[in-house]
């Protein structure tokens, strides 16, 4: 049996933490690609990384995404941004069948949902969605197209289902995806490899474990040079 995908817990993020210093630790967090296009020829496709951490309090998480273009017409909190240029994170924690879908279009808007199949989800309601703090950041590369990059930390109290929430040493199932339902080339890939005719998402049988990694580990681990610090000696 494969070994679960390592979520590390980053101490230097407490509530102090500006948006814009979580941005550049998780620069520092291995990256990801969601790669895989099962519904495509593989031409064409936009390149997208993630980087995931947490926190105890909260789920660390960035986006790295480079396509040809981006479309960000919802501004209302769970609109259907999936037909934007569109990141998504679904989780199941423990081995529970029902599941969070978190959706983010290029310009922060955010759709959560919480149940066990696609047809049977229930919103999570806006004041829990507005503690969802994110940072922005697009640029327009000619030759590459438009690269943006989405950092979001979310927190525990947005997992509404779950109150008692322990991220350190809790076991997962995860995936991440990728979608542009209403771009002029639509996309649909994901981080694990989803084997289905026609694209879905809401698949959970292709989520991969996960496992939250613990303050306890983190700090067992003496020889590494701490994240903050290599970022503050670049400058």
């Amino acid at each position: 049996m494969a070994e679960p995908f390592s979520i590390s817990f980053l101490p230097q993020v407490d509530q102090q933490t500006s948006i814009e210093a979580l941005t550049e630790l998780l620069d520092g967090v291995a990256r990801q690609p969601i790669a895989h296009a099962p519904w495509a020829d593989g031409t064409g496709l936009p390149k997208v990384d993630f980087a995931i951490a947490h926190n105890a309090e909260a789920i660390l998480l960035k986006y790295f995404v480079q396509e040809k273009e981006i479309r960000a017409q919802y501004h209302k909190l769970n609109d259907p941004v999936y037909e934007d240029s569109c990141v998504e994170f679904f989780i199941a924690f423990n081995a529970e069948a029902a599941y969070y879908n978190l959706e983010f279009n290029c310009a922060g808007t955010a759709r959560v949902q919480y149940g066990p199949g696609k047809h049977e989800r229930v919103f999570i309601p806006d004041h829990l969605l507005e503690r969802i703090r994110f940072h922005i950041s697009i640029r327009n590369k000619s030759e590459a197209g438009i690269c943006w990059e989405l950092t979001l930390l979310l927190p525990k109290e947005l997992f509404k289902f779950h109150p008692n929430l322990v991220l350190e040493q809790t076991p997962a199932r995860v995936n991440f995806f990728k979608c542009g339902d209403r771009l002029p080339q639509p996309h649909f890939l994901c981080w694990s490899n989803i084997i289905a005719d026609s694209p879905e998402f809401h698949l959970p049988a292709f989520f991969k474990d996960a496992i939250f990694k613990s303050r306890a580990l983190t700090e067992e681990n003496t020889n590494a040079v701490p994240l903050w610090t290599a970022i503050t000696n670049k400058y």
